[in-house]
């Protein structure tokens, strides 16, 4: 059996999802790339094919959660059984969190626009790529998602029920598969540098805060390992 693994990170392009792969591509291996923007998939690419220390081989698959709907799911699940035949991590990082507004004041559409970046779209990412998990080396699944929703609720609006969805949708997965071999997990993250955390806390100093690079370092540190802390939980 081979010892290269195949991790799939959504939200590749950027901040935590770009350390996440960067950090990935440190050993030989196949990484998928899901982002809806190909430019900063096109940047992360190449940062790892040029450089000698990153001998992961990434595969770039652009798509926008958002607009994506059955179909596209299957035909990705198709894409993956057919070129790599198993996952053996994913890692799902992509969310939307366009602004802190009040549930009186939040545009309808904009809700569920939200709703179905951040829960639909993972919901159907979980139920397609499970099959190709089973078939991993002690697989494990990753879901990232936020402790400011419990500890400051106020404002989260769809992007912290989406949020507390995920999270249920995690427990409710892994209490399901027992013995699957696979490990659940979510990432319950306190504040770190983010380009999104930037732009809705123009008044926070992000020096301050530990970078996207230290976060992904402690998420693989506990994930690679089987292993648990009070913010990367195991749920079995």
């Amino acid at each position: 059996m081979t010892t290269q693994k195949t991790y799939l990170i959504t939200g590749a392009g950027q901040g935590l999802g770009r350390s996440l792969t960067l950090q990935l591509a440190q050993n030989p291996g196949q990484l998928i790339l899901l982002d809806k923007d190909l430019g900063a998939l096109n940047r992360v690419y190449d940062e790892i094919t040029q450089a000698s220390d990153l001998p992961a081989e990434p595969n770039l698959y652009p798509i926008d959660l958002l607009g994506a709907n059955i179909d596209h799911y299957r035909e990705f699940t198709q894409t993956l059984t057919t070129t790599f035949g198993q996952l053996d991590g994913v890692f799902l990082n992509a969310a939307s969190h366009p602004a802190f507004t009040p549930i009186l004041h939040f545009d309808m559409a904009q809700w569920y626009e939200v709703l179905h970046t951040n829960l639909n779209a993972n919901f159907h990412l979980i139920q397609q790529t499970l099959p190709l998990l089973s078939q991993g080396q002690t697989p494990f699944l990753v879901a990232i998602s936020d402790a400011g929703i419990d500890e400051h609720p106020a404002y989260y609006g769809a992007y912290g029920v989406a949020k507390a969805g995920l999270e249920q949708l995690m427990k409710t997965t892994a209490a399901e598969m027992p013995n699957s071999g696979i490990h659940f997990y979510t990432a319950k993250l306190m504040p770190f540098q983010s380009k999104t955390r930037s732009i809705l806390f123009s008044s926070e100093d992000p020096t301050e805060l530990p970078s996207s690079d230290q976060q992904a370092k402690e998420i693989l540190r506990l994930v690679l390992e089987g292993l648990s802390s009070e913010q990367i939980i195991k749920l079995n």
